[in-house]
């Protein structure tokens, strides 16, 4: 594959999710401390397939199942970060995720993400409302549409109605810490520049 395809898959991979794959399945096999051949195993692809993706040989997971689960391993991974997911109970959980079908997946599993995993009480009931409102406002969305739908409503939105397109890309398809940061930036009576509302 020539280096213009490659750059290509690498910017779509981007667009789709945040970063190219490479760095994030290498960034995954570090929080969760598993090999390359182990993230392949969680997500139910070959090595060979998850190293084509993460090389940008190809641009997306075609198996429904277990684009869905990447998808699945990415939030959990900023879930854990942003504190709303125990570390200790992260193995348990992507336990569950290498089970997990989701038939009706698009390529990259974000029709209809896979249900999260239930969250212990002492995370569901911690002190961060800011966190627990933001994923339930993204499961909210996620539930009705995917990421490249919220995205493509957001550009909609754009031009009349800034700030709701914002909240959506951000809160819909975003990361979960940029997601919280909005919600409280909002709270403070900030609009969704960080601006103070009504300045």
């Amino acid at each position: 594959m020539d280096q213009a395809a490659t750059t290509r898959n690498q910017e779509l991979q981007r667009q789709w999710y945040g970063a190219p794959l490479g760095e994030l399945c290498r960034d995954l096999c570090t929080l969760f401390a598993v090999t390359q051949s182990g993230l392949a195993e969680i997500l139910g692809v070959s090595p060979a397939m998850l190293s084509l993706v993460m090389r940008a040989q190809r641009a997306r997971i075609a198996n429904p199942d277990a684009a869905a689960r990447l998808s699945a391993v990415l939030r959990l991974a900023h879930d854990v970060r942003a504190g709303t997911v125990p570390a200790a109970t992260a193995r348990e959980t992507l336990a569950t995720i290498r089970t997990s079908r989701t038939p009706g997946q698009d390529s990259l599993g974000t029709a209809s993400l896979p249900p999260a995993p239930p969250r212990p009480a002492a995370a569901t009931a911690g002190p961060d409302p800011d966190a627990q409102f933001a994923l339930r406002l993204r499961d909210l969305l996620n539930s009705r549409a995917g990421a490249a739908e919220i995205l493509a409503a957001a550009t909609l939105l754009e031009p009349e109605h800034p700030g709701l397109a914002d909240i959506l890309r951000t809160c819909g398809a975003g990361r979960t810490d940029e997601a919280v940061n909005l919600v409280r930036r909002l709270g403070a009576g900030h609009d969704a520049d960080g601006r103070r509302a009504g300045s």
